[in-house]
């Protein structure tokens, strides 16, 4: 987990605050981060409704916002991602579940590229020759 939130503060940040809307709302959503991040006790607890409000405040992150994370952190962040998505993370985390109950090694990254690669595929209409 501590791998995943350290990509949510550096990943988006330059662009994040770059197009980040002005006003107190946002300013202090910034700060509640950058505090919750000292103290990963608190993260499940407290990041996704924090994640929500930005989200809600800011849109336009929301295409860009890790999407294991998202999922990883669930509850009000699950809003953000369309339900096909939620359907390839859902077969993702029974897959994992299968592997750990035969023993074998599940690696999350490669998975997801493997599913990414099966859906891009899907969207590709066929030629009739």
């Amino acid at each position: 987990m501590q791998h995943k939130w350290r990509c949510l503060r550096l990943q988006p940040a330059a662009s994040a605050y770059a197009a980040a809307p002005e006003g107190e709302g946002f300013v202090e959503i910034a700060r509640q981060f950058a505090v919750l991040a000292a103290d990963a006790e608190q993260i499940m607890d407290e990041a996704p409704a924090l994640i929500y409000r930005m989200l809600t405040i800011a849109p336009q992150f929301a295409q860009e916002f890790p999407r294991d994370l998202l999922w990883y952190l669930g509850q009000e962040c699950l809003h953000f991602m369309p339900d096909e998505e939620i359907e390839r993370f859902t077969l993702l985390d029974e897959q994992r579940r299968e592997a750990d109950r035969q023993g074998a090694r599940f690696n999350w990254a490669e998975a997801c590229a493997a599913m990414s690669s099966l859906h891009s595929e899907e969207q590709i209409p066929q030629t009739r020759h």
